[in-house]
């Protein structure tokens, strides 16, 4: 997983909804400082974070972990 892409699509992701980091993590039960660290590459979320970032965002997980080509 390129954490780095996997944040910056989070963000992508997150933005096209309209929502703040502060309400993505209210939505998915994280803390806004999670969202930040997985935003900013400096962490990935967890197996179960991220099937809940898919859930979401209406995408399959696989597409949230892709290496950018």
């Amino acid at each position: 997983m390129d954490q780095i892409r996997t944040g910056s699509l989070i963000r992508k992701l997150r933005l096209k909804m309209g929502l703040t980091q502060k309400e993505l993590a209210e939505r998915i039960n994280v803390s806004d400082k999670a969202v930040s660290k997985w935003e900013s590459g400096a962490s990935a979320p967890s197996t179960t974070n991220l099937m809940a970032l898919a859930n979401l965002f209406d995408v399959e997980a696989e597409e949230l972990l892709k290496e950018a080509k």
